[in-house]
């Protein structure tokens, strides 16, 4: 986990830290695409450290690698002091998700239902403010934002002001050394790893090694079936937005991907009409259940042991919660949603008055879970017409 100031502040481990890193490395992936597609060196900085200026010349590759490297950091259970090239990947990162999240809001689906980590869609709410408030709570300067400014004073005066700002030379040296850096380093991959799914990794690593990527890419729009759990398409910008304002289970998006789950024709033609009347029918489904032996016994495993899968009920105040086994905490049953932060000020973790109440929630959100996964196999099935 990446710290400061001697370990004493630390930066969040939560789903919008993921989330700005994830958005981060799919824009600058799309640099990279972009830049081979055109064959050309471009007139213009790209990529996400493009929000530091003493950056924004880093090649968009070694840009990855960079950005990678913090991530894998922060990824460790071991506490490490984050250098000031860290803060500016941290920095950047964040802004170049707010900018996604308020311009292209189209996009942030399809980057984020690709990934290795659910994500509840309501966490990109007020998201920009609150990734502001996470690093301000890690790193309280924005000194990395002037260091450009000194290249272009003379050597003692640019001293001068870095010792009035205590920013020792050893500090700024990283930042330096990623502008001479061409190649990604070995552990390129290995380091992605919780930010890119493993199949994400093996397509993209020809992007970074500089090897001429299978095929070219344009924006396309589809759609997000999010009751079969599907993306659709391509289709036209107007169907797609027809589709998302008659059902709420549907949702346009856009993407520079082209390996959608099933075309527009045949989820119109074998799957539409499941994803309207489940629409109509949906119910809030009762999460009581008939107090038995059998389930005593296992709310009695999740409040101490834990459940079969490490799933377990802790108390929390006067209230319960329910956390699995990698530390995230139900946030929705009907959804079966899971947060990292308990006291996520928009998506904060589900508090309960018993134990048995918790149980049947995670029951509910094992049952959705299951029931999402079985349709989602089941139209896959029915889609493949040969």
């Amino acid at each position: 986990m990446l710290t400061c100031y001697g370990h004493t502040v630390r930066l969040r481990r939560s789903d919008l830290v993921y989330l700005a890193f994830r958005l981060a490395v799919e824009d600058t992936l799309s640099d990279i695409e972009l830049q081979r597609d055109l064959d050309d060196d471009l007139d213009f900085p790209l990529g996400f450290l493009t929000e530091v200026p003493i950056l924004e010349q880093v090649p968009l590759h070694v840009q990855v690698d960079l950005l990678a490297e913090t991530w894998n950091r922060h990824r460790q259970n071991q506490l490490i002091e984050a250098s000031l090239l860290d803060a500016a990947v941290v920095f950047a990162a964040f802004q170049t998700a707010k900018r996604i999240i308020h311009d292209v809001p189209e996009i942030v689906r399809p980057f984020l239902a690709a990934g290795p980590r659910n994500l509840d869609r309501r966490i990109v709410r007020r998201a920009d403010r609150r990734l502001d408030t996470i690093f301000d709570e890690f790193w309280d300067d924005y000194d990395f934002l002037m260091i450009e400014d000194f290249l272009d004073l003379p050597p003692d005066q640019a001293q001068a002001i870095k010792s009035l700002m205590n920013i020792p030379d050893e500090a700024i040296q990283p930042l330096y050394d990623a502008l001479g850096r061409w190649h990604v380093s070995p552990n390129v991959g290995a380091n992605l790893a919780g930010l890119l799914t493993d199949q994400e990794i093996a397509d993209f690593m020809p992007l970074l090694t500089h090897r001429k990527p299978a095929g070219s890419y344009e924006q396309l729009t589809g759609l997000d079936d999010q009751y079969h759990g599907l993306i659709v398409g391509p289709c036209e910008p107007a169907i797609a937005a027809s589709e998302a304002a008659e059902c709420p289970l549907v949702a346009e998006i856009a993407t520079t991907r082209s390996d959608f789950d099933c075309s527009y024709q045949d989820w119109k033609e074998h799957l539409r009409d499941d994803v309207h009347r489940a629409m109509a029918q949906q119910n809030q489904r009762s999460q009581a259940i008939e107090s038995s032996e059998e389930i005593m016994n296992q709310v009695h495993l999740a409040m101490t042991v834990g459940l079969e899968d490490g799933t377990r009920i802790e108390p929390r105040r006067s209230s319960w919660v329910v956390v699995e086994r990698n530390g995230f905490y139900l946030h929705d049953p009907e959804e079966a949603a899971w947060v990292a932060e308990m006291e996520d000020e928009d998506l904060p973790a589900m508090l309960f008055a018993t134990p048995e109440e918790a149980y049947a929630a995670y029951l509910q959100s094992c049952r959705t879970a299951e029931d999402r996964r079985q349709r989602r196999a089941a139209a896959l099935r029915r889609l493949d017409i040969g």
